[in-house]
């Protein structure tokens, strides 16, 4: 996928100061804006029962008798939400703030991984303090109510992953307090009250790319991001002779939701031992006059060219032939899934994790009026084989859940991949 940040396109909203700035007739046109492109641009569309305009249709008095612009992008955010696609919703501006720490779901609890505050230090938050409760109310229940909703989405492994891992699990309103309650290793539990005044570049974390050496000259590859600014191909390509001397290789991409899927190619090139084939994706086709004569609307079918590894062309660059294991997840999305899709097309060695999120496409944006953006995929994808995972998810050819160990030090779903690499 090729895109803005996914971040970009996501707003949760809880209870707020209401404003009631939008008439009637505008709530209307964003909403059957969106329909429209939906009918025209969506690549699921035809996954409906029943077709987008009958859904706005019933949906429609609903959006337009919101009593604030508040209810309103609750409502249309759900009703953009309807569609069940990762990169398909509905965005709109608002002065919104989150608690400063970053936080990771294992099972059923929630753990600080990330703390930027002083304040929260000097009360005991730390990595690995559990978060217990938001608002009095336990905090996957919470989420459930509150957060996973509003978060557009094509699994449920996405769902119950991806809003738990990022800024969404507090963010909301600038200003309206959120009382966050945390269990310290002790047992001992205490609250927080943030206000939600933080700056939103407060949770800068490192997102470039990562590399180091593990017991039995095995290399750990770990790319956060794809996205411009966070991965830099030329720091890539400057570490090829330290993968090359590698005996085996993991690459890490299990907390990647995406960016530029150029960059992962670009890592695929480099590895691929032969040609990697790709499977033809599918994309919507209206033609008006077609239409005219009664013609049903059309998805076509465009071939995928394989795609050639580095040192094919460059006989001098050197073949990497040892055996590689990806790691992956339910926060696996986006170009990071592209990615998996021509590691697993190239069949360069074993996908280890939980399945990744069912989510890619090449969307596009669009204004709706009024501060609101429409965001819709696209392009229907497959892998090689005609094996569907939109909708799904790629599947490991390992499942390995991640415990608790991972955010106290030690990364189980790391060492079962090196016992593999040592087989």
């Amino acid at each position: 996928m090729r895109s803005l940040s996914i971040l970009s396109f996501i707003f949760i909203s809880l209870a707020a100061v209401a404003t009631n700035n939008l008439t009637s007739e505008q709530k209307a046109a964003i909403a059957t804006r969106f329909a429209t492109e939906v009918k025209y641009n969506f690549a699921g569309y035809g996954r409906f029962a029943q077709d987008y305009d009958s859904i706005c249709r019933a949906e429609l008095p609903n959006l337009v008798a919101t009593e604030s612009d508040e209810d309103f992008g609750r409502k249309i955010t759900l009703f953009a939400n309807r569609l069940g696609d990762g990169h398909t919703t509905v965005s709109y501006s608002a002065d919104v703030a989150y608690a400063p720490i970053l936080q990771k779901r294992i099972g059923n609890r929630v753990f600080v991984t990330d703390v930027f505050s002083d304040e929260y230090t000097s009360k005991g938050v730390k990595r690995g303090t559990e978060i217990v409760a938001i608002n009095d109310m336990p905090v996957i229940e919470y989420a459930t109510e509150f957060v996973v909703p509003y978060v557009a989405s094509s699994t449920p492994q996405w769902s119950a992953t991806y809003p738990f891992n990022s800024i969404n699990l507090t963010k909301g309103y600038r200003g309206e307090p959120i009382k966050l309650t945390f269990r310290n290793a002790g047992g001992k539990t205490f609250d927080i009250v943030d206000n939600r005044q933080s700056p939103w570049d407060i949770a800068h974390t490192d997102m470039t790319i990562k590399f180091e050496s593990l017991p039995g000259n095995i290399g750990l590859l770990t790319i956060p991001s794809f996205q411009k600014g966070d991965f830099d191909p030329n720091r890539f390509l400057e570490l090829a002779d330290t993968i090359f001397a590698s005996d085996g290789l993991i690459i890490d991409i299990r907390n990647n939701t995406g960016g530029n899927s150029g960059y992962g190619e670009l890592v695929m090139k480099l590895l691929a031992k032969d040609t990697i084939p790709q499977a033809s994706w599918r994309t919507p086709k209206y033609e008006a006059a077609y239409a005219s004569w009664g013609r049903p609307w059309e998805t076509i079918e465009i071939l995928s060219d394989s795609i050639v590894p580095i040192h094919f062309q460059h006989p001098q660059i050197p073949q990497y032939d040892k055996p590689i294991v990806l790691l992956v997840s339910g926060n696996t999305f986006s170009a990071a899934e592209d990615f998996t899709v021509l590691f697993k097309n190239a069949k360069r060695g074993i996908i280890m994790g939980t399945p990744t999120a069912g989510s890619t496409g090449n969307p596009i944006r669009f204004d709706l009026g009024w501060g609101y953006w429409g965001r819709i995929c696209t392009r229907h994808e497959k892998l090689a084989d005609g094996t569907e995972f939109i909708g799904v998810g790629i599947q490991p050819d390992k499942i390995v859940e991640e415990t608790e160990d991972v955010i106290f030090g030690k990364d189980n779903v790391i060492e079962a991949a090196l016992q593999e690499l040592k087989k």
